[in-house]
């Protein structure tokens, strides 16, 4: 017998989501303890690291929300699925945005190049975030040919901003990358472990504020009409 297809995009869902909440605030703790005034060269080097670990979890779970959330969304009848074929590109997409960020994760670590896939990556999540913008926007004014509530018009907003700020946080986590590896490389390096520190410090409001709009979406889902 085959499972039911809401109870599997509903399950999807709540994994993501639960996956995005908790390396979030893992995140944030690391990032804290990594920008301390007091930690020492090694409790900072293996802050970063592992909160670049979180961060391929939280980036990987943020592109899986895009076809979950459209299945989900159509077995609730709250968004039209015009065809098969549309669900079918959507994953394409997700795929293929998939396959950059963690291109571009991998060329971050290397600190000899890496800018083009770095680059793109940020173009894609513009493109993208902007997108949801859009989306959510028409949907609000009545003109949307896809989203039929108003709750989801929100969620649908709420994750184009989340996109949308994962880019300069993706652009610091770069750079704790790059940083790292240069420690790791040359043990000692002053230089590298004060801009490493100063990256980190800069990761607390942005990360926070993702943590929050995430739990904004998940309400805007749970406190649904109906």
């Amino acid at each position: 017998m085959l499972p039911n297809p809401y109870t599997v995009a509903l399950y999807a869902h709540v994994l993501v989501v639960v996956y995005l909440l908790g390396a979030d605030l893992g995140r944030l703790l690391l990032a804290r303890a990594g920008a301390a005034a007091g930690a020492s060269p090694d409790t900072q080097l293996a802050a970063a690291r592992t909160f670049s670990t979180l961060g391929s979890v939280t980036g990987t779970a943020l592109i899986l929300i895009l076809p979950v959330g459209i299945s989900l969304a159509g077995s609730l009848g709250v968004y039209r699925i015009i065809s098969p074929a549309w669900l079918i590109s959507t994953w394409v997409v997700t795929g293929a945005w998939l396959l950059l960020s963690v291109a571009a994760d991998r060329a971050a670590g290397n600190p000899a190049g890496g800018g083009g896939l770095l680059l793109a990556d940020g173009i894609a999540r513009f493109v993208i975030g902007a997108g949801h913008l859009y989306d959510g926007a028409i949907a609000f004014a009545g003109t949307s040919q896809t989203v039929e509530a108003r709750w989801l018009a929100a969620k649908i907003t709420l994750f184009g901003v989340l996109i949308l700020l994962s880019i300069p946080v993706r652009r610091t986590g770069f750079a704790i990358r790059r940083e790292a590896a240069l420690l790791t490389l040359q043990p000692g390096d002053a230089a590298a472990g004060g801009r490493l520190r100063a990256a980190l410090g800069r990761l607390p409001v942005p990360v926070l504020t993702s943590w929050l709009l995430i739990l904004a979406a998940a309400w805007a889902g749970v406190a649904r009409p109906g």
